[in-house]
Parts: C-alpha cells; sequence; structure tokens
C-alpha cells in the first residue's frame, strides 16, 4: 500500500517538472563559449500617436565568449532618411556596415567618400560595452539583467516554446532615467523549448505627452552557437577617423 501512494504521488510531481520552463538565463550561460555566434535582425519603429512608422532594420551577428559579446558585424538599413542626413548630402547610400573587434569599430563607407584604396573608418570611440548592435536597452547576453527581467515573471508555454511580459524600468536595469513623468519598458520575451531567446519585443515610450511618442525594438536571435570569429577590415583598406 504504500508502494502504492508512493507511486501515486510521484506521478503528479514529475508531471509538474516536465512543464516548468527551462531557465533563459543558464540557457544564454551555456552559449556563452569562445568562438560561439549568434544571429541577430532588429526592427527599429518610431511612434507616434497611434502610429507606429519603421525607422530602421539592423541585421548582423554577434561573436561571444564567456564574458558576452566580444565582437560583430552589422548592417544598418535607415528606412527613414532624414534630408539634412551627412549621407544624403553626399548622395550615400542609406545603410550602414559596421564592425566591432579588438575593442575597435570600424564603419563602411560609399565608393568615393574616403581617399584612394580606403574604404573603411576606424573610430576612437570608446563605447562602455559592445553590445551596440542592438538599440534595445534591455541586454539579453546580460546574466544581471535577465534575472531582473524575470524575477517573478512566470513563462507562458506558446509554440516552439515560452513568452514573458512584463515592464521594467530604466532604473531597475542601471541605466541612466529618461526624465520623462514615467521611465517604463514595456517588453515580452520568446525563448524556444531550451530556454533561448528567439525574440525580444520592447516599446519605451514618452510619458506625459499626447500623443504618446517613443520607440519600439523587435530583436530576433537565430542560430544560436553557430562557429563565428569576427576579423578587422584588411588594414590597407583603413584610415583613420582623425584623417578623414
Amino acid at each position: 500500500m504504500a508502494a502504492l501512494l508512493a507511486g501515486g504521488v510521484a506521478a503528479p510531481a514529475a508531471a509538474v517538472t516536465q512543464t516548468r520552463p527551462p531557465d533563459p538565463v543558464r540557457a544564454v550561460q551555456k552559449q556563452l563559449r569562445q568562438g560561439h555566434g549568434v544571429r541577430i535582425s532588429e526592427l527599429t519603429a518610431m511612434i507616434d500617436g497611434t502610429r507606429s512608422t519603421a525607422a530602421a532594420r539592423t541585421r548582423g551577428r554577434v561573436q561571444l565568449s564567456p564574458k558576452g559579446p566580444v565582437a560583430y558585424d552589422a548592417t544598418i538599413y535607415s528606412i527613414l532618411v532624414p534630408e539634412s542626413s551627412w549621407r544624403t548630402a553626399l548622395g550615400g547610400a542609406d545603410w550602414d556596415d559596421t564592425t566591432h573587434v579588438g575593442g575597435v569599430t570600424y564603419t563602411h563607407e560609399p565608393p568615393g567618400s574616403l581617399p584612394d584604396g580606403k574604404s573603411w573608418i576606424r573610430w576612437d570611440w570608446k563605447a562602455p560595452e559592445v553590445a551596440v548592435f542592438s538599440d534595445q536597452a534591455i541586454n539579453v547576453f546580460d546574466e544581471r539583467v535577465l534575472r531582473i527581467l524575470l524575477r517573478g515573471v512566470t513563462g507562458k508555454a506558446v509554440s516552439g516554446g515560452y513568452v514573458y511580459r512584463g515592464v521594467v524600468s530604466h532604473k531597475r536595469l542601471g541605466l541612466p532615467p529618461t526624465g520623462d513623468v514615467k521611465d517604463e519598458i514595456h517588453w515580452s520575451l520568446w525563448t524556444d523549448a531550451t530556454g533561448l531567446p528567439t525574440r525580444l519585443r520592447t516599446t519605451d515610450l514618452v510619458y506625459g505627452r499626447e500623443p504618446k511618442m517613443g520607440h519600439s525594438y523587435d530583436t530576433r536571435f537565430l542560430d544560436w552557437g553557430f562557429p563565428l570569429v569576427v576579423t578587422a577590415p584588411p588594414a590597407d583598406q583603413v584610415i583613420d577617423s582623425a584623417d578623414v
């Protein structure tokens, strides 16, 4: 009888364990390996009242390491190009090719905009972190950020994985405040069945104004763990930004 009772109790417990969502933090940690990469695709939109207008699209590859992202190459397409932009004034393209490796950022320039034989500018930007390949305020590669985001949030099962939703402030993420009446980021994070992020959608609004204004970001993560080593552009094609 005791054995039967024990078996009867154990079965529901096992069922609960099987339906518990895997930990996204641990799933990401497993991918932070030297030479591992992930592909990203991001759409940025401007919000004006009830209207949302696509502004830019980014496609790129991010090289990972045990400490997080260390390099990337990306192409940023400006869907809305301001008439006053320097690229438009020069008759240039509405896109940017950017490579960041070894702590240095390089941008590929339109033909004819640099001295003969040069096609890349080496910039002396000192970014606080390498994660400038995305406009998202939420960095899914940062364990601390992910834990803050998911604290007290329960994942809901969806086709192929899980989705988490919530609201977080810039201050709670350790980011500078925006100075708006409400400093909130509305977010949704999708993962696959193993817990790896597949999509992050955020809305960052400027509150206290009518109509409401702000930005939304929709980022997809693909091919986690594929082999990747980002390399710098050929040295003979590079010119320092101070010499442009």
